[in-house]
């Protein structure tokens, strides 16, 4: 579904009540900033590496942002607004991939496109629980101004990588603001082996004691 811009009254609405966007049971995304939970993925400063890096959150989580666009190479400003761009062979880029280094998991991401052309961004969110495996959908990017959208996983979905990729003429002069939050570690679920046991386990307890009471 390609998303074009919006005008008028029911755009601002649209704006106000943050409805604008995709969903489906497990991932939401509104055109817009939604900070709640969320802190500033602090860049390590970088020119023309293959991956560039940062933090987030009190635990100082490590975040990485790789692209598969051009010659790969990246470039991150940590001063002002954050901006990661295309290095030597990748600018502008066309594509960015961001997410939480060691397996650690969120589940919402704010950020900010800035487009050198109008068009369409697909986004492309891996994660645990997400119906399907992943969410994908495309939404307009405009050049004329300020692109922010938020990510949020619920019902117990968690994100583990964003992929953010340029369509129909657009290119991306940097990605910028990118905050990420909701930290916690999804909830393990048994395995039927481990179940059974623990159900067999249970069943041997209460015989004891109906034994002992006898």
């Amino acid at each position: 579904m390609f998303n074009s811009p919006k005008s008028g009254p029911l755009a601002l609405a649209c704006v106000a009540l943050t409805l604008c966007g995709a969903a489906r049971a497990d991932i939401v995304v509104i055109t817009g900033v939604n900070n709640q939970g969320t802190d500033n993925v602090l860049l390590n400063p970088a020119t023309g590496v293959m991956t560039v890096t940062g933090t987030v959150g009190p635990d100082n989580l490590l975040v990485n942002f790789t692209s598969n666009s051009g010659s790969g190479l990246l470039n991150a400003d940590p001063s002002g607004q954050a901006t990661i761009s295309g290095g030597t062979g990748n600018d502008p880029m066309t594509q960015l991939t961001f997410g939480l280094a060691n397996d650690d998991l969120f589940t919402r991401a704010v950020f900010n496109i800035n487009a050198g052309t109008d068009g369409g961004a697909l986004f492309h969110v891996e994660g645990v629980n997400i119906s399907g495996g992943f969410f994908e959908d495309d939404f307009f990017v405009d050049a004329n101004g300020e692109n922010f959208f938020t990510i949020t996983a619920i019902n117990g979905q968690f994100i583990n990588l964003i992929a953010l990729s340029a369509i129909n003429g657009a290119v991306f002069q940097d990605v910028r603001q990118v905050r990420l939050g909701g930290f916690d570690a999804p909830t393990s679920v048994p395995e039927p082996g481990t179940m059974g046991l623990l159900a067999m386990g249970l069943a041997g307890l209460g015989m004891s004691r109906r034994r002992k009471a006898a």
